[in-house]
């Protein structure tokens, strides 16, 4: 379900960046993110319409950038990211193997909507992407704020919440949107990294990591 909302919401999903009460905060994220990518090679899943990977690109060395949606695709091709960037379509839960060697991961505004239940194995399925030692883990994304954005809809069993959202078109979908705190953040990456250090702001957090090798090696 996660997949066709985000497949129907390409064409409206960068509004989502006009977000007024996100303007003092974007250009601090960008900031952060480009000093940590500066003349890396990356793999980014989750990749969206681009948005992250235009903030990288100008200081990156290369990008990979997946994303399962086709349509979400389309629209980060139209920012012309240059040529050192390749956009493919894959899911971020069985990769391709790639011939390129990744010195970074970096997925964001994705984390939130990876279940409790599931997030060792992204993490241990993206480090077998990336280089065997002391590749860097990156993560953007939302805090809760009080009467801010979507309210919280249902709790499952396993502690994820869930919003409710809705497209233009009127079309209604269950989504899970998690928002851990600093201490379950740095515990559940802390599973696959160490060394994670978080940016915490108002509406978002910024996580940097590095995975172990014996994470990276499997």
């Amino acid at each position: 379900m996660l997949t066709d909302y985000y497949r129907k919401r390409a064409r409206e999903y960068d509004t989502l960046y006009a977000t007024a009460a996100w303007q003092s905060e974007l250009p601090v994220l960008h900031d952060w993110l480009m000093e940590r990518v500066c003349g890396k090679a990356i793999l980014e899943v989750a990749a969206g319409t681009g948005y992250w990977t235009a903030v990288a690109a100008p200081v990156a060395t290369a990008i990979t950038a997946t994303d399962i949606s086709p349509e979400m695709l389309a629209i980060a091709a139209a920012r012309n990211l240059g040529t050192h960037v390749a956009l493919v379509q894959a899911d971020c839960w069985s990769l391709p193997h790639f011939s390129r060697t990744f010195e970074v991961g970096m997925a964001h505004l994705w984390w939130s909507h990876v279940r409790k239940q599931d997030r060792s194995r992204f993490l241990y399925h993206f480090a077998s992407r990336l280089r065997e030692h002391a590749a860097t883990l990156l993560l953007i994304d939302q805090n809760h704020v009080k009467d801010f954005g979507m309210p919280i809809s249902r709790q499952d069993e396993a502690g994820n919440s869930y919003q409710t959202r809705w497209l233009d078109n009127g079309e209604r979908f269950d989504v899970v949107k998690n928002y851990p705190d600093e201490e379950e953040l740095k515990c559940s990456v802390g599973q696959a990294c160490e060394d994670v250090e978080v940016l915490q702001l108002t509406h978002f957090w910024a996580l940097r990591g590095t995975f172990r090798p014996v994470v990276c090696s499997e």
